[in-house]
């Protein structure tokens, strides 16, 4: 049984170590995933979903005056 986790344990390491070479030993950056952030997605004109939110939501909604003499009350 102990060996049997020795292995294992060897697999899952190796293959951490495998699967982040770039990051760890190259000093290669993450690529970035925010989309705000990433040039080759704001070249396809992809935006952040909260920016799009913020600009639509930011306008102001236009009042309407109401005038209190032309107001009827309907039964």
């Amino acid at each position: 049984m102990q060996v049997f986790f020795i292995i294992v344990l060897f697999i899952v390491l190796v293959s951490f170590v495998l699967l982040g070479f770039n990051i760890f030993f190259r000093n290669v950056r993450f690529p970035e995933t925010e989309i705000g952030r990433n040039k080759a997605m704001r070249k396809l004109g992809l935006s952040c979903p909260r920016c799009d939110e913020m600009k639509t939501f930011s306008k102001k909604p236009q009042h309407i005056a109401i005038n209190p003499e032309e107001l009827k009350v309907i039964r």
